[in-house]
């Protein structure tokens, strides 16, 4: 192997290592660049061949027979209608009475007049069905009829849920109005 300790002996030995290695790396692009075009001017073959088109081929089912049920006519007589019965006058036992004036009453101790309809002037009156437990305790809720403004409906509500200690085992539940008045 050759050292070339001296710069001065061969002062052409880096130019033309330099020089070399440009053609060696010109030559390589080139080939590079040159099978890129072969690769792309090449037309792509598609390996995978289609799939054969469906075909189908419709057939009508024969005709079957379909039995034909029927009873020879009987002669219908017409029906009367019986006569509508008179409603009986229900009137609510005392007791279911009591129970609502009792619930109305709580109801009236655990209701919150909202701040912000009173600011706004909002009156109504909502019906609230109360649904008790055999204690006498409500359990439930609902709104049946509002009052036509939503703050009004949910503070009737949160009134009638907080009644307790009713007469226990008269009703299961009580129709309730809740009013709303400004004065």
């Amino acid at each position: 192997m050759l050292e070339f300790s001296n710069a001065t002996a061969f002062p052409n030995a880096g130019r033309s290592r330099l020089a070399l290695a440009c053609v060696f790396s010109l030559l390589l692009h080139g080939l590079i660049l040159a099978t890129w075009q072969w690769l792309a001017a090449k037309p792509v073959q598609n390996r995978e061949t289609p799939p054969p088109a469906l075909q189908a081929v419709l057939v009508t089912p024969p005709p079957q027979a379909v039995p034909v049920l029927f009873a020879p006519p009987e002669p219908v007589a017409p029906l009367a209608a019986p006569a509508p019965k008179p409603l009986p006058q229900t009137r609510r036992p005392a007791a279911v009475t009591d129970m609502a004036t009792l619930a109305s009453r709580q109801i009236a101790q655990h209701l919150f007049y909202p701040p912000e309809a009173i600011a706004d002037g909002l009156e109504g009156e909502a019906e609230v069905r109360l649904f008790l437990d055999g204690a006498g305790n409500a359990v439930a809720a609902r709104l049946e009829r509002s009052s036509g403004h939503a703050i009004l409906d949910e503070a009737a509500v949160r009134a009638a849920r907080a009644v307790r200690s009713l007469p226990a085992g008269i009703a299961q539940e009580v129709l309730l109005p809740v009013r709303f008045r400004l004065r």
